[in-house]
């Protein structure tokens, strides 16, 4: 044996000088002959299949005395996966790592599942310690000698396991000494862990309880409140803020957490399988696509759009890195002095038309007015000779006279009646107003619709982006020299972002407790403030206080180093921002110059319909008030 790599509660693992493919398990103590047995089963039982997923047991250690001490497995590689499925750590330890990434680990995890179930075994002891992801997405189980091991003639029990990965019906057992385990209890973890990658490393249970009281994760389980479910206000359960929501992902995957986690999940065979994990998540996989806005995210074509910008921006909280170029990516086709001259050479649509002056528009009095004005003035003349009848009349027979001026005043009324003047003045000044307001509101939209403003704001916004691309080197620059400045930040920032609250001891804050934190987006000591802490549920001011005394206790061990180099993860960072800004520039202004000719089009077409009405307009106005005043005979 050579040096020691880990340590358990249950034994340590060594390297093995001979073999550098295989390490060494062994106890700590003196193991049970039921436990001796199961070792030799196991080893008997290895085939490829379970070989391809597990650290399964290769051979086995003997004492002096020919007891068993240990046994030989395969070397490990990877990380736990909680690394990866944590936001904040994922972008340290998984920093390529995008959305088709986590989807690939899942499916993965559940061919690992898989493999342990069609060999007749259980896992049985389902925790985020037992799975370990390697940058090919590929996923290795722990702990097998834990397992529940089954043969023809004998069942060896897996005899621990944690509550808040373990199913409902498993809830609240004093031991799991003499619980038979089932796949079925299995795909409950399975379901979880798929959730924790899909979803953020939010706990399916970690959530806002609606009633009165605490709700731990445990509980929560015992009774099916799924945080995320539709159903989930039936069950007093809201997910936590910050979130994605189950419409996030294809209905085909969202039915297989809802099968998995309701209340007839109990029943034998009941939860999804880990192929029905597999063919779904596959699927899914192959219809990500990508956001238009950031290299690193990528998305079901579920979503209108980028749920991770959407979350990044609500959150404050990156969730992916951008893609970073290599040196041959980088090397673009983009020509920036042959894409402006493309953008100069778009012919401007140039300033508007003056509108004409309605008063200058020469037209003449409407021929059917002058004839019906003519009429008019000829019925006033013949208004005058009633009353001169009437008065010869009333020399010759005065004692008629009553008689005389009735019939005088009933024929010039009538004459006055059948003039019309005064109701072609009244008709002709309304169509006068009319016409003016006609004249007003075309005006308006001339100005408004004809003008070339549109075409010189995008012309304004190709040049700032000519500036800024122009500039990419000199940002990039004071980006890196903010950061020299900023070296005693970002390494406390470093040192507490290493501190897991999962990994840490804090009294009275178990694994339940951490799950809850880890759901409402707190993972490290830098996430740590009284305020976010009390927005969490079933965190008071007690447990306030022990968090920040445990975060107050790591920031007093930091010791900033002078001499230290800046993080290369923040200099990949800026190199992400800026590569990213160049293609988001690039395509602006690739295709600049195809919507300048657009709108310059939009705005020639748009002037020569609008012109028509201009013309027509301002001759109708002119033709109204050359009819007003020519009633009024100015």
């Amino acid at each position: 044996m050579d040096s020691e790599l880990g340590r358990g509660g249950e034994g340590s693992v060594y390297s093995v000088k001979s073999n550098n493919s295989v390490v060494a398990k062994i106890y700590h103590q003196s193991i049970t002959s039921d436990k001796q047995e199961k070792i030799k089963t196991m080893v008997n039982l290895r085939k490829d299949s379970l070989s391809s997923f597990t650290t399964w047991p290769t051979d086995i250690l003997f004492n002096a005395s020919g007891n068993v001490i240990g046994f030989l497995m395969p070397k490990l590689t990877g990380k736990e996966i909680h690394k990866l499925y944590g936001p904040k750590t994922r972008l340290q330890e998984f920093p390529d790592a995008t959305y088709s990434f986590l989807v690939r680990t899942a499916a993965n995890l559940a061919r690992a599942f898989a493999s342990v179930h069609e060999s007749g075994h259980v896992i049985g002891d389902i925790n985020h310690g037992n799975f370990y992801v390697t940058d090919k997405a590929t996923v290795k189980l722990l702990d097998c000698d834990s397992f529940q091991i089954g043969t023809a003639n004998k069942l060896f029990k897996c005899e621990v396991g944690i509550p808040m990965y373990q199913p409902p019906e498993l809830q609240n057992i004093s031991s799991f000494r003499d619980i038979t385990r089932t796949p079925n209890h299995d795909n409950f973890g399975l379901a979880l862990f798929i959730f924790l990658l899909l979803f953020m490393g939010r706990h399916p249970f970690a959530g806002r309880y609606l009633g009165s009281g605490d709700m731990p994760i445990e509980k929560a389980i015992k009774e099916y409140r799924f945080a995320y479910s539709n159903s989930a206000s039936l069950m007093m359960m809201q997910p936590p803020p910050g979130t994605v929501h189950m419409e996030a992902i294809p209905f085909e995957v969202s039915d297989l957490f809802e099968r998995a986690f309701s209340k007839e999940s109990g029943r034998e065979n009941s939860r999804p399988k880990p192929e029905d994990w597999i063919k779904k998540l596959d699927l899914l996989e192959k219809k990500l696509r990508k956001c238009n806005h950031k290299e690193g995210h990528l998305f079901s074509d579920v979503n209108k759009g980028c749920p991770w910008c959407d979350l990044e921006q609500k959150t404050g909280v990156v969730l992916f890195h951008a893609a970073i170029a290599t040196a041959t990516q980088l090397i673009s086709a983009f020509n920036l002095q042959r894409v402006w001259q493309q953008i100069t050479g778009v012919t401007e649509p140039g300033a508007a038309k003056r509108l004409p002056n309605p008063i200058t528009v020469s037209v003449d009095p409407d021929p059917q007015l002058v004839e019906k004005y003519q009429k008019s003035k000829v019925r006033k003349k013949l208004s005058a000779i009633p009353p001169v009848i009437g008065f010869a009349m009333f020399l010759l027979i005065p004692e008629a006279w009553f008689v005389i001026a009735l019939v005088v005043a009933i024929v010039t009324s009538a004459i006055y009646r059948s003039d019309g003047y005064s109701q072609l003045n009244q008709i002709w000044e309304i169509k006068r107003r009319e016409a003016q307001q006609r004249w007003e509101q075309v005006s308006q939209r001339w100005l408004r619709e004809a003008s070339d403003e549109l075409f010189t704001q995008k012309r304004f916004q190709l040049e700032k982006c000519k500036q800024d691309y122009e500039g990419l080197e000199q940002l990039k620059a004071e980006k890196l020299k903010r950061l020299k400045s900023e070296r005693h930040r970002m390494q406390l920032q470093s040192y507490l972002q290493r501190h897991r609250i999962e990994s840490a001891t804090i009294e009275g804050i178990g694994s339940s407790r951490k799950a809850t934190l880890e759901s409402f987006g707190i993972e490290t000591a830098l996430d740590i403030n009284s305020n976010t802490i009390l927005k969490v549920p079933g965190f008071g001011p007690t447990y306030t206080r022990k968090l920040m005394d445990w975060k107050n206790k790591i920031e007093k061990s930091f010791v900033f180093n002078p001499n230290q180099e800046i993080p290369q993860s923040e200099i990949a960072k800026v190199d992400r921002e800026i590569f990213s800004l160049k293609k988001k520039l690039e395509q602006e202004l690739y295709s600049g110059s195809s919507e300048l000719m657009k709108i310059s089009n939009q705005i020639k077409v748009r002037r020569n319909a609008l012109w028509f009405e201009v013309e027509k307009n301002a001759k109708e106005l002119a033709q109204a008030a050359c009819n007003v005043q020519y009633l009024k005979g100015e």
